[in-house]
């Protein structure tokens, strides 16, 4: 069993949790919260990954980076 120490795991679920209310991310637009959304929840399932990484889902530190990234991508360029 694989130890998380930084609980990465109840951050993923708690914010996938809060999104579930909500529906979309606070503080960008709609089209951009659907599109991350469901880039975040493939990777979550190992769908459309390159064919040269491993197969299979993604890690809860792997999807939080995402996550984060996308959402200060999408903020930043918003600007």
């Amino acid at each position: 069993m694989k130890r998380d120490p930084y609980k990465h795991k109840e951050t993923y679920q708690a914010w996938k949790e809060q999104i579930d209310e909500l529906g979309y991310i606070e503080g960008i637009s709609k089209e951009n919260s659907d599109l991350i959304l469901k880039y975040i929840f493939d990777m979550e399932l190992g769908m459309n990954v390159s064919k040269k990484s491993s197969k299979g889902a993604r890690s809860y530190i792997r999807l939080n980076n995402l996550k984060q990234r996308m959402i200060f991508l999408s903020k930043n360029l918003k600007k």
